[in-house]
């Protein structure tokens, strides 16, 4: 399977439906009004033609910062799509959890990022928080790649990570050149689930800030695994 991935400027609109959003997956929301800030905040669920739940990033999280008939916009990455829409916000809650109820959008603003999917592996790896306010970073978990690319990966762990957007270091061992290369790779998670029929989780991780010999070594990784396939 190829792992090319191309980058394109033109932004096109499409149904809502078509971005496959899944519950977790960060969002930015920030509310059209003078010097407001962007808010960190999460994708919850939506049902068609009705509304879009968001709230803030988190188990922690206690406002949306949106208040009840403003206009706010809303921006993401899916790992395929970057996408923006404005919406009218319908109602906020608190209970049982804080979260707001958006306007759902019919079409939204869309950027396709990625021509291709990540190529499967199963490679051993370990995956690891990194610190954060003062908290020092968390222990490294072993895991099993999932699948590669050149921009991002997923990897199967038998216990909870963290939450989306926060960073964390992946860290596998390559064979480059006849040489044993370890990569430590800087990374968001992009989404965390946990499936009805699987105990583990599934964490997809967006890479960030690779150094030349991170992407050369990576390209081989992937061009290698493909082959196996």
């Amino acid at each position: 399977m190829s792992t090319e991935e191309t980058n394109s400027t033109d932004i096109s609109r499409i149904p809502f439906k078509a971005l496959g959003l899944r519950t977790g997956m960060a969002l930015q929301t920030r509310r059209l009004v003078e010097g407001a800030s962007k808010k960190e905040s999460q994708f919850f669920g939506a049902i068609e033609g009705k509304g879009v739940m968001v709230g803030p990033m988190g188990p922690d999280g206690v406002s949306t910062e949106l208040d009840d008939g403003e206009v706010c916009v809303v921006r993401g990455f899916t790992g395929l799509y970057e996408f923006s829409f404005l919406s009218k916000v319908l109602q906020t809650f608190q209970k049982p959890f804080a979260y707001a109820l958006l306007a759902y959008p019919a079409q939204v603003d869309a950027r396709k990022v990625r021509q291709s999917m990540r190529t499967k592996t199963s490679w051993p790896a370990t995956v690891q928080t990194a610190a954060k306010d003062a908290q020092p970073a968390g222990p490294a978990l072993q895991g099993t790649l999932v699948d590669i690319s050149m921009h991002g990966a997923m990897i199967k762990i038998e216990s909870a990570l963290s939450t989306v957007g926060d960073m964390v270091t992946l860290r596998l061992s390559v064979t480059f050149e006849d040489q044993p290369v370890q990569l430590n790779l800087n990374a968001s998670i992009g989404h965390n689930n946990r499936t009805a029929t699987d105990p583990a989780f599934y964490v997809g991780l967006v890479f960030h800030n690779l150094t030349q010999l991170d992407k050369l070594v990576l390209n081989y990784a992937t061009q290698s695994a493909a082959e196996r396939q």
